[in-house]
């Protein structure tokens, strides 16, 4: 990268770890079906990072799978094992030969002005392969140009030096699935990264992630807490502008689930989504009435327990 990119980032002096990581895994051709059960199974809890464009397409084939990230929404956050999944194969196809010279080592030194763009993905992959703690595999489901030729370079042996990966078979892979313990650790970071975010849509999808963590582990209370704060956040979805009339009725309707869920919020603690749902909520308040009632059920209470704190 910086042979061809000298400016697109600041290179730092080589560091050296104590130990010898696992090397990462290679998985070529794999089906979805396989994928789906390794993600079932041995590899479950294992983070998906894809192209960010593509995160919500691989949701949906991979069975809904919670913990698919795009590779951009996952940069500052780190995971015990993450599958990069089809980098290579959805890098653009005017890139796909560029990509090959570049890996190959027959890139030319006027690589950067003919290519700019491919900087941008060689960002993106330092940024995925530097999301995982413990285990990382590269997972390329059909054969590319620019996937093939990365997948001979990273296990290709020389002389001088062991492959940079380990290509794997579906059945050779070791299990690492997340402790109960690791679970627990990831649904609260997706909770509270969802409670500081405006972007609802978002703050969903992290709450969906929250929530499916904590079912893989034996504490309900923290499953319902999160199934509580995702409710209001879907609720809080119906009431986004533009604002249509309302009936009296459908008033009254909008009301009085926002008062249960402002109060099943209280229970749990969640008093900054209630005060969010105050906000939310007070363009279809019936009467000054309704609002100050409100007020003075929820929101002084916890003011005053913020102040006492």
């Amino acid at each position: 990268m910086f042979t061809h990119f000298p400016s697109s980032a600041k290179q730092l002096k080589k560091d050296k770890g104590l130990f010898q990581g696992s090397r990462p895994g290679v998985l070529l051709g794999i089906s979805i079906d396989q994928l789906n059960i390794l993600l079932g199974d041995k590899l479950k809890g294992a983070v998906v990072l894809t192209h960010d464009e593509s995160a919500r397409h691989w949701r949906r084939l991979l069975n809904d799978y919670k913990l698919v990230y795009g590779v951009r929404e996952a940069k500052g956050l780190e995971f015990k094992t993450v599958i990069v999944l089809d980098f290579f194969r959805e890098i653009p196809s005017s890139l796909q030969k560029p990509w090959r010279e570049l890996v190959l080592g027959r890139a030319t030194q006027e690589f950067e002005r003919y290519y700019p763009l491919v900087a941008t993905f060689l960002k993106l992959l330092y940024t995925g392969v530097t999301r995982s703690i413990e285990k990382l595999f590269f997972v390329e489901t059909k054969s590319s140009t620019a996937g093939d030729a990365t997948m001979r370079w990273l296990t290709k042996k020389d002389s001088d030096r062991t492959s940079y990966a380990t290509r794997n078979n579906i059945n050779d892979v070791e299990a690492m699935s997340m402790t109960s313990d690791e679970f627990i650790s990831e649904g609260i970071n997706n909770a509270e990264l969802a409670q500081s975010l405006d972007e609802l849509g978002q703050a969903q999808l992290l709450l969906e992630r929250s929530i499916w963590c904590f079912e893989q582990t034996d504490i309900i209370e923290l499953a319902a807490k999160a199934r509580i704060h995702y409710s209001s956040i879907l609720f809080r979805q119906e009431l986004q502008p533009p604002y249509d009339e309302k009936s009296a009725n459908d008033r009254a309707v909008i009301e009085m689930r926002a008062a249960q869920l402002m109060e099943s919020l209280t229970k749990e603690g969640l008093f900054f989504e209630v005060l969010n749902m105050f906000s939310s909520l007070t363009p279809f308040l019936s009467s000054e009435y309704t609002k100050e009632e409100l007020e003075k059920r929820f929101i002084r209470k916890i003011r005053l327990a913020g102040r006492e704190e």
